[in-house]
């Protein structure tokens, strides 16, 4: 009788340790879930590198980011000057922002949501690519994520003024076919 208690007290006590217990990492060392400071940082970064270089210090800090930590970093990439103070000929914040997407999922095994789709959309949407717009809303339904309808407009407005403007085709694409090719055909 005595022994099953002293199971049952210890059984109790573990529970109780497990639920306060801190976290580590495979190293033994503590991990750190305060995000916050680093997204305030993120938050205030006026360049994308800036803000890029504090998921750097987090983990440094063994601090991994979260969803809202990406979702910051994602929506400063969106919305920053540039990447750097001089902007880089050919810098690209469409690819910044799937390499954030793809750093979450394939390394931090945190899977984007609406909101991490979001800034990428609105990214497209504010250049004008409804060509990469309209992969981005297939790629958001394919892992289950709808997308926002006013983006999801957005897009077939840019596509629908390109279709008026005749620039619908990328002039490249106009230039690379033969003459023998039916350009008609293909509505170019």
């Amino acid at each position: 009788m005595f022994g099953v208690r002293r199971f049952a007290a210890r059984a109790a006590s573990v529970r109780y340790y497990s639920a306060v217990a801190k976290r580590y990492d495979l190293f033994g060392y503590e991990v750190s879930t305060a995000t916050g400071p680093y997204i305030e940082a993120i938050k205030k970064a006026e360049y994308y590198d800036d803000a890029g270089e504090v998921i750097v210090e987090m983990n440094l800090a063994n601090c991994p980011p979260d969803l809202t930590t990406y979702n910051a970093l994602l929506e400063r990439i969106c919305n920053a000057k540039s990447k750097q103070s001089t902007p880089i000929p050919g810098e690209n914040r469409f690819t910044a922002m799937m390499d954030v997407l793809e750093e979450m999922d394939a390394r931090s095994g945190i899977k984007p949501d609406a909101e991490s789709w979001g800034y990428v959309l609105k990214d497209l949407v504010n250049d004008g690519d409804f060509r990469m717009g309209h992969v981005c809303i297939e790629g958001m339904k394919a892992v289950g994520v709808t997308p926002d309808a006013a983006m999801v407009s957005a897009v077939e407005a840019a596509a629908a003024k390109a279709k008026a403007s005749g620039t619908e085709f990328p002039a490249a694409l106009k230039k690379a076919a033969p003459e023998s090719f039916d350009t008609k055909a293909w509505g170019i």
